[in-house]
């Protein structure tokens, strides 16, 4: 988040007590412009930790069709002056940019929204106010009439942890998420400046971020993230990165980016949310090849939703054997739906065989009004092999959890000229993972290869 001066830059948090650094905000001063303390949340034990040693499950059940509202929403608008590029005052010929048609729409949404049973909204400065939805969408439309000096991203990630961290509660937070670091020296701690705000008040162990990315044409003065590079007037001909982080436990973040963040494009990082597991099943009718069937118990004599089990009667370089499995992803964020992302990330595991992974595609207006069981699934993956398996032998398709390329491209270790980039962005989301763990498969789907009866 940038500043408006360079005198009003803040030291980052560098393991201070934030409520010692000047110009940020305790957990405990939270309150209106008025001076009205604000309501703070019933205090709710987090959920037991997993046994040491014991392992998380790749995917979580099967999401219920009509799950229960959200407890609440607590959106945190950034009112700091480099953010008034975005929301430029309302001028004669009445125009406005798309950050300001985006947000006051997402707003909107929440407000009128019966995913969650209760909408709080704030507007962050030197540290939140609570708002009414009436007032934070007229400062989205009309633009801020009294800009913050500065804000500290620790700051107002240890305030939404320390306060609003909630069972079935996630706090939206709308920002450029510019971190300031006062000197060049600073900038290798973004990332630990991140992680330590995040775990201030303790470790949770089900916390999950989705970070969603979007650019914007931007009227007004543009502020660096370094003191040295100077602001810029009259900004800007390329369009300027925002971005919305949904902060919470892992269900209730899933929840809130299903209901309210996956109906537009944008930019996707998800880190530590959890989803159900896709359903799927081989197609023995859609471009496959070779001498093959279903193996499932009493696959013949029923109308199974799923199959899971190759029995291959033939195979060999002459007569390679290939097989199709349909992918229904519906269910998991538009990130693991890029063909492109699943090329790369998503890997075939077996033991004893020579199967691999051929190619990842998605469904087409063909296979979506097709007859056959293929319009039920939104990718298909091809497998192939060559040679005859001895016995069952495990099969595993995996989706890796990785960051998507996108986060690089718009990195920047210099934002002095205006550009769809942000200062140090991989280092903010390098914060937001958990050191020391493996990444969990996004999913794990197991088949079963044979030999033919």
């Amino acid at each position: 988040m940038r500043h408006l001066t360079p005198f009003s830059r803040l030291l980052p948090a560098l393991g201070l007590s934030l409520a010692l650094l000047p110009g940020c905000y305790s957990r405990s001063d939270m309150k209106t412009e008025k001076g009205a303390v604000t309501e703070t949340p019933a205090t709710t034990q987090p959920a037991e930790p997993p046994a040491p040693g014991s392992a998380a499950p790749a995917a979580t059940p099967a999401a219920e069709s009509n799950p229960q509202p959200l407890q609440a929403v607590n959106v945190f608008l950034e009112v700091s002056g480099s953010m008034e590029g975005f929301m430029p005052k309302t001028g004669a010929s009445g125009e406005n940019t798309k950050f300001q048609q985006h947000v006051a729409q997402f707003l909107s949404e929440v407000n009128r929204s019966s995913a969650a049973r209760q909408k709080t909204f704030f507007r962050i400065k030197e540290k939140p106010y609570k708002d009414s939805y009436q007032g934070i969408s007229g400062t989205v439309r009309s633009g801020i009439q009294q800009p913050a000096k500065s804000t500290d991203i620790p700051s107002v990630l240890d305030t939404l942890m320390s306060r609003y961290y909630q069972p079935g509660t996630v706090s939206v937070l709308i920002s450029d998420f510019i971190y300031s670091p006062r000197n060049a020296g600073a900038i290798p701690y973004i990332k630990t400046d991140i992680a330590d705000a995040l775990s201030r008040s303790g470790e949770h162990p089900d916390l999950a971020v989705s970070v969603y990315g979007y650019t914007s044409d931007f009227r007004g003065t543009y502020y660096p993230a370094l003191v040295a590079s100077g602001k810029k007037t009259n900004c800007c001909d390329t369009e300027i990165p925002y971005y919305i982080w949904v902060v919470g436990p892992a269900d209730a973040v899933r929840q809130f980016d299903n209901a309210l963040l996956e109906k537009q494009p944008a930019k996707q990082a998800h880190f530590g949310v959890t989803y159900p597991q896709p359903t799927y099943s081989l197609l023995n009718k859609f471009q496959n090849k070779g001498s093959w069937y279903y193996g499932d118990a009493g696959a013949s004599k029923r109308n199974a939703d799923t199959y899971r089990v190759v029995a291959v009667s033939e195979a060999s370089a002459q007569q390679p054997v290939e097989f199709v499995v349909g992918l229904d992803l519906a269910g998991l964020p538009g990130q693991y739906h890029d063909v492109a992302y699943l090329k790369q990330n998503l890997k075939l595991q077996g033991v004893d065989t020579d199967a691999k992974l051929l190619t990842v595609f998605a469904a087409t207006d063909q296979t979506r009004t097709s007859s056959g069981p293929e319009s039920r699934f939104t990718h298909f993956v091809k497998v192939g092999l060559t040679r005859q398996p001895k016995a069952a032998r495990p099969l595993v398709l995996r989706l890796q959890d990785q960051r998507p390329a996108w986060v690089a491209q718009w990195t920047t270790k210099n934002d002095a000229t205006p550009a769809a980039k942000t200062f140090a962005l991989s280092s903010l989301l390098d914060g937001l993972e958990r050191q020391g763990e493996d990444k969990r498969p996004i999913f794990e789907l197991p088949l079963t290869l044979q030999p033919a009866e």
